[in-house]
């Protein structure tokens, strides 16, 4: 009630001011200026500057400035250290979408959903492997042996760690209107002994009630944490992309296990392990009925059963992306001729 009236009365403190006729023409005249309303085109420095705001996600090198903020969050400012069961865990991001992202059909244009989701991925991956990026790193106190040969695949390489991309495709169910908000959320499907692959989906903002926040604990569970209804969760679904990354040192490629490890998100396998396949008594893995989603874990029960469980699920699915690979082999120069060439825009 006290701040109810706090704001009431500094909005007729607010008012008071404007009437006044001094105030308001001091006012005036320093929008003016800082427009250049009266200027030659000032009408125009406006409306560039309203669009340039109201685009900025479009503006150049916005992209490189929230790439960076990702990254060296994760990376230095992340409070809270991130625990090795909540490997497969999503991470959530959130935008809009402008105007100058918009297509012929005032939906999303599809090529644009490619840069939004590489900064849901750069938060995620980045959380998950910030450890072994810090281990590697000599202006964290590393030295130079141990930088050398930190990864142990790597061990007598030159060059420097590198994190790339190494392909992407996505699934486009519903377009998004403008400036319409909505979330990311990606996590780890699984690896091989060279991609990491990880699904981002593209949902309504707040359909999904998360029980927990592992790297937020102060946020409190949406509605007390319900479980949605799956089909609820499915018709929220704007599109479903996957992307697989690759580590490299030199030319040198990083197992993927081998990070994980530097990063202490799975442990060492015991020795003579093999893992054995669970089946839950519906005749599915664990997880969902449908395979997809991974198995809820509590920090004393990871292990490498868990671990691989989960993997394998995710690698059903990867391997099949892997596989356009192949696609390489279908580029034939034109042998057959072709239909023509013609530019793109001016040249």
């Amino acid at each position: 009630m006290a701040q109810a009236a706090s704001i009431v009365v500094s909005g007729a403190s607010l008012a008071a001011l404007v009437l006044q006729p001094a105030w308001r023409a001091s006012l005036v005249a320093a929008l003016t200026r800082w427009t250049g309303y009266n200027a030659p085109g000032g009408l125009w420095r406006i409306a560039a500057i309203l669009l340039a705001l109201a685009n900025l996600k479009n503006l150049p090198f916005v992209w490189h400035l929230r790439f960076c903020r990702a990254f060296f969050y994760q990376l230095y400012l992340q409070p809270t250290p991130i625990p090795p069961h909540a490997l497969f865990q999503p991470i959530i991001t959130s935008t809009r979408t402008p105007f100058l992202e918009m297509d012929y059909n005032m939906h999303k244009s599809n090529s644009t959903y490619f840069s939004d989701m590489d900064i849901s991925r750069t938060h995620l991956f980045t959380a998950l492997i910030r450890n072994a990026i810090r281990k590697n790193n000599r202006s964290n106190g590393a030295k130079k042996s141990v930088v050398a040969g930190a990864v142990g695949a790597t061990e007598g390489t030159r060059g420097t760690h590198i994190i790339a991309l190494g392909g992407v495709s996505c699934l486009f169910k519903k377009e998004i209107l403008p400036y319409k908000k909505y979330e990311m959320w990606t996590r780890l499907l699984c690896w091989d002994r060279k991609w990491f692959y990880l699904v981002t989906h593209l949902v309504k903002p707040g359909v999904g009630q998360p029980s927990t926040w592992t790297l937020q604990p102060w946020k409190r569970a949406k509605k007390g944490g319900e479980i949605v209804d799956p089909e609820k969760l499915k018709s929220a679904v704007y599109a479903t992309a996957i992307a697989k990354y690759v580590i490299k040192r030199g030319r040198i490629t990083v197992p993927p296990e081998q990070a994980l490890l530097d990063a202490d998100m799975i442990p060492v396998k015991p020795d003579g392990w093999v893992y054995q396949a669970e089946t839950s008594e519906n005749g599915h893995a664990n997880g969902d009925t449908n395979g997809v989603l991974p198995k809820v874990v509590e920090a004393e029960e990871w292990n490498w059963d868990i671990i691989e469980a989960e993997r394998l699920r995710g690698l059903t699915v990867a391997t099949k992306f892997a596989e356009m690979d192949g696609m390489h082999d279908f580029f034939d120069g034109g042998k057959d001729g072709v239909l023509g060439e013609f530019a793109d825009l001016l040249y």
